[in-house]
């Protein structure tokens, strides 16, 4: 294994005696050759997730900053990423943001992963009912909207693809939960249930009432539980394995979203959410 000399101060410890220098071994087999490209990939990977979840245009030092990177290996990832189109630069503020490639594969993911053939029907979902509709997916403790379908009413309920919400006080959350095996455990992953308005429940004994409840009808609740004034209905998405991928919800405001109504919108998006697992791809992962 070749061996790689670096000065270090005198008083430190671990030197070859009288020289002032420490003896470190350098791995160049093949299998250290091949983490070091994997650390390059997912540091790549991170810049475009940082540029994903960005509001605005970033410099290449914020981005840096934002991944503990050095900045000099920053503005080297992101000037490959430039060149391969998945990110560009404006030439006048130096900032960056993502690029045509980087909207292309997303594209395809929402080919492949089904999302397309959801969409139509989602869309007759939120026709039948006037309200907003969302499929959303997990990710670790958080779900994330992946398609909508905004209400055609003034009044709606509306959140962007992409955006992060909590699984125990929204109902695509719960029915998300309810439905990926041992409730208390799903629970006690998630840490403190933190309340954002009067009525988020912060008991996990009591989220397990309600998940286990969720689990029996079939579809999940939230009322006014994140945002005050707005309830939502939803169901999960089942795999060929039974096993949850994703729930579509039906949110909009409780003026119009009653207890009255709650089990023919149960019902509606029960049925959708059968259909939506039926057009989902063989073997999808989320």
């Amino acid at each position: 294994m070749p061996v790689s000399w670096v000065p270090v101060p005198v008083a430190a410890p671990g030197l070859v005696r009288g020289r002032g220098y420490r003896v470190t071994t350098v791995d160049r087999t093949p299998a250290a050759r091949q983490v070091a490209g994997t650390q390059t990939i997912a540091r790549a990977l991170a810049v475009l997730r940082v540029l994903r979840d960005a509001r605005d245009d970033l410099g290449g030092a914020e981005i840096a900053k934002v991944l503990g990177l050095h900045a000099s290996t920053a503005h080297r990832i992101l000037k490959a990423l430039v060149v391969a189109g998945y990110v560009v630069q404006n030439e006048r503020t130096e900032r960056y943001r993502l690029g045509p490639e980087s909207f292309l594969l997303g594209r395809a993911a929402g080919r492949t992963l089904g999302f397309d053939a959801a969409a139509p029907v989602l869309e007759r979902l939120a026709e039948a009912t006037g309200e907003s509709v969302n499929l959303v997916v997990r990710d670790g403790d958080e779900g994330v909207v992946v398609v909508r379908v905004d209400s055609w009413q003034p009044l709606r309920f509306t959140q962007p693809v992409g955006a992060r919400i909590p699984l125990y006080c929204t109902s695509s959350g719960k029915a998300l939960l309810a439905f990926a095996g041992d409730a208390a455990a799903q629970i006690a992953g998630l840490g403190e249930l933190t309340p954002l308005t009067p009525a988020t429940v912060t008991s996990p004994r009591a989220l397990l009432t309600e998940l286990r409840d969720t689990w029996a009808r079939g579809y999940s609740l939230n009322r006014g539980e994140r945002i005050a004034g707005v309830r939502g209905v939803a169901a999960p998405v089942l795999g060929e394995d039974g096993q949850v991928i994703a729930a579509v919800a039906v949110q909009g405001p409780e003026i119009r979203i009653t207890e009255a109504q709650v089990p023919e919108l149960g019902a509606l998006v029960v049925e959708t959410a059968r259909a939506v697992s039926a057009v989902m791809p063989p073997g999808s992962p989320v």
